[in-house]
């Protein structure tokens, strides 16, 4: 064994047990702390206001979570179809025309959700169907004209559908 090795092999050791140390340290307080968030609303009475806060995040990730599986289920078929042998061609170009839509539509939905959240908007969800445009925006108060027409313009912008619906969720 040369001596490069041997360093090499002394340096992997000395990492292991500073990763050993760091991580006796994390379990003796850090992960096992009575004041984690997830056993503090497991244990306390969760008030109203903290309630209604968690059924908003659950709203954004619900529905996110709803759609890509929805998304998924579609493009699989899809796939599936264009990697068929027995499908005709034209049900194949078909199949192709669709599956490169839907991957538009989902590219555009993610760039206008990512803008939107640029704006300094906590989360935004975004539903493009053919000609219209769903944008539901969390914000603590109504929007103001000037905040609504940026939105309008994101997706204008985007994904060049003019008709535009803007949901606000607390």
């Amino acid at each position: 064994m040369t001596k490069k090795q041997c360093g090499i092999i002394f340096t992997l050791l000395a990492l292991i047990l500073c990763v050993g140390v760091l991580a006796a340290k994390l379990n003796n307080g850090g992960l096992n702390d009575p004041t984690d968030l997830s056993q503090v609303l497991s244990t306390e009475k969760v008030n109203d206001q903290d309630t209604e806060a968690l059924s908003q995040q659950n709203y954004f990730y619900d529905t996110r979570s709803s759609r890509e599986q929805q998304d998924s289920a579609t493009i699989q078929t899809l796939n599936s179809i264009i990697s068929d042998a027995n499908t005709s061609k034209d049900q194949k170009d078909a199949a192709t025309k669709e599956l490169t839509q839907k991957t538009m539509v989902k590219d555009n939905e993610s760039r206008i959700e990512l803008s939107i959240k640029n704006k300094g908007y906590e989360d935004a969800l975004c539903r493009l169907d053919s000609n219209k445009a769903t944008v539901t925006v969390k914000s603590a108060s109504a929007l103001q004209e000037n905040e609504t027409v940026a939105i309008q313009e994101i997706v204008q912008d985007v994904s060049k559908i003019k008709d535009v619906i803007i949901e606000v969720q607390k």
